[in-house]
């Protein structure tokens, strides 16, 4: 939280790749100040770190994964009462468990249409919301 006032937005992304930086950089100093202690494991923490710094790196992907869900699903949790449940019904089914439009109509009462326009009002709304969050 100290380093976020220094955070200056450069492109796309780099929100992420700061944040995954700044936690290397504190998880290295950690562990330093612990080698004084025996600590079983050591070199593969230095090897996590390596792999966490390296933007190509299967566990930095990871790493931006679970940014990008987690983002997600906070800003779901903001729009959700900006919608009736209908809509919102709709666009679970449809968008996120990727049911038949024909399906959730059905399901719902509705018209396909309406599936299909729940799912844009939703996703319409998410992009303003979370502009710059997530690639």
């Amino acid at each position: 939280m100290r380093e976020l006032p220094s955070f200056e937005r450069r492109r796309q992304g780099s929100f992420r790749a700061w944040l995954r930086q700044i936690t290397v950089n504190r998880l290295r100093t950690f562990h330093k100040t612990r080698r004084k202690q025996p600590l079983v494991g050591g070199e593969e923490i230095d090897h996590r770190l390596a792999q966490l710094e390296d933007p190509n790196s299967d566990l930095a992907r990871q790493w931006d994964e679970d940014h990008d869900k987690h983002v997600f699903r906070k800003l779901l949790a903001v729009i959700r009462p900006d919608f009736a449940a209908a809509t919102w019904e709709a666009f679970t089914r449809f968008a996120l468990e990727d049911r038949p439009a024909a399906q959730v109509a059905r399901e719902l009462g509705l018209s396909e249409n309406g599936v299909v326009q729940a799912k844009f009002r939703v996703l319409k709304r998410l992009r303003e919301e979370g502009a710059g969050l997530l690639d």
